[in-house]
């Protein structure tokens, strides 16, 4: 066993536990239900009630909660994703029961104080306002709301949706998420903290279980999507498709060969290709990120206005080729060799083991999952991988997403029918 672990269930909620002495203490809670499933014209809803958990709670303010945290080194914070809401919390030993009181509050009895909320919807839109001046942030928030077609993970919170939440919706929303039948708990440190822990927090988890409706999306026809930034001296380029969730059954495969094509830095295809060999780029990089209901293939990379074509067609034909030709021998080793070694490495805190034990909840991966993992990977072979490749690389249905100037634009129009994206303020 890599490290010591239990898994138990106490009103409802899936724990799980890593024993180990030490000065420091670390939970993760991962709650299903998240951005994916705010309402339409009200995208940001989640996003903001999570930020908005601490900023006050059974009348005691904001200022006075950050103080209590800072002044004991604790660090503790909620974020939203696509279909989760997460808490995490570390401590130093002697201080963590004073940080798991006021997480315990906080998740009880959340104030949702107005002003907070009328200064976190300005820090918002004004966050949003200023993407739109950074190309690679620009890019990037267009990559993510064209990704999934029609589709309500592709759905992105707006000024005009921000503007529209009130006080009644966060208290709304709170109450339909940190279920406990659908919350996840992992703590990593002593067990007589551990016990503590749960008898603080298991109480302030609402009874009841969560449905999760949000469809599985699909991925959609190729297209090209150019948004203007004519100062810009570099092009922000990201291409991707949808792809697998994280119970894909071939998961350790498509992983491997990912770091083969533009996960593996200066070793993968990519790199060898675009930077090495035709000078396209300083930096290039794939990777997959699998969620429940799916799962994106990404790429992202930057070049010189004039070799914008040049660049997304020798890209393109990168992966046409490893979904042709597949992964040698010799490149899985590699690849393997990688993973063997640096996985154990990625375990070696109390943050990092709780974070893997509650993906492993979340995501159902099973109690051995980090030794079937590493089992699977010292098995894994070319013969394996390449029947796996076109399961997962779709070349014709990739989404290309361009920030630039009128050059980029030009030599864009060069590959396809290209549509041109306006800001939030322009729609």
């Amino acid at each position: 066993m890599i490290f010591s672990r239990k898994f138990i269930k106490r009103k409802g909620v899936k724990i799980a536990i890593h024993p180990r002495k030490g000065e420091s203490f670390s939970m993760r809670l991962i709650t299903l239900g998240g951005k994916g499933e705010d309402p339409r014209g009200m995208e940001g809803l989640t996003g903001l009630t999570a930020s908005l958990i601490l900023h006050g709670c059974m009348g005691k303010p904001y200022s006075r909660i950050v103080e209590s945290l800072e002044s004991t080194g604790t660090s503790l914070y909620f974020s939203a994703g696509l279909e989760s809401v997460q808490a995490s919390f570390w401590s130093l030993r002697d201080f963590a029961e004073d940080g798991l009181a006021i997480l315990r509050d906080c998740l009880s009895h959340p104030d949702f104080p107005e002003e907070e909320l009328e200064k976190e919807k300005n820090r918002a839109i004004s966050e949003l306002r200023r993407i739109w001046d950074e190309p690679e942030e620009a890019a990037s928030r267009i990559f993510a709301g064209k990704i999934f077609p029609s589709h309500p993970y592709s759905r992105l919170e707006t000024p005009s949706s921000l503007s529209r939440i009130e006080r009644e919706n966060l208290v709304k929303r709170m109450e339909d998420i940190f279920l406990a039948s659908s919350t996840f708990v992992a703590l990593a440190g002593e067990e007589s903290l551990v016990e503590k822990a749960l008898d603080l927090l298991l109480d302030a988890l609402k009874e009841g279980e969560r449905n999760f409706n949000i469809p599985f999306p699909q991925p959609g026809p190729a297209k090209y999507y150019f948004y203007l930034k004519e100062k810009a001296e570099q092009v922000q380029i990201r291409m991707g498709h949808p792809s697998f969730p994280r119970n894909f059954p071939y998961y350790e495969e498509a992983v491997l060969m990912n770091y083969i094509l533009g996960g593996g830095g200066f070793s993968s295809r990519l790199m060898e290709r675009i930077r090495a060999r035709e000078g396209l780029t300083y930096s290039i990089r794939s990777s997959f990120s699998p969620m429940l209901r799916a799962g994106l293939f990404s790429i992202s990379t930057f070049t010189r206005p004039e070799n914008t074509a040049r660049a997304i067609e020798a890209i393109v034909d990168e992966v046409r080729r490893i979904v042709r030709e597949g992964v040698s021998e010799e490149e899985v080793e590699k690849a393997k060799s990688y993973y063997i070694g640096h996985f154990p490495l990625s375990l070696e805190t109390p943050s990092q083991v709780s974070s893997l034990l509650a993906s492993m909840l979340f995501y159902g991966l099973g109690e051995d999952y980090p030794e079937k993992f590493l089992d699977k990977m010292k098995k894994l072979t070319a013969e394996k991988i390449n029947p796996v490749i076109g399961q997962v690389l779709f070349p014709e249905k990739i989404i290309t997403v361009v920030v630039g100037n009128g050059e980029a634009l030009h030599q864009l129009k060069k590959i396809g029918e290209v549509e041109q994206v306006l800001t939030d303020k322009e729609k």
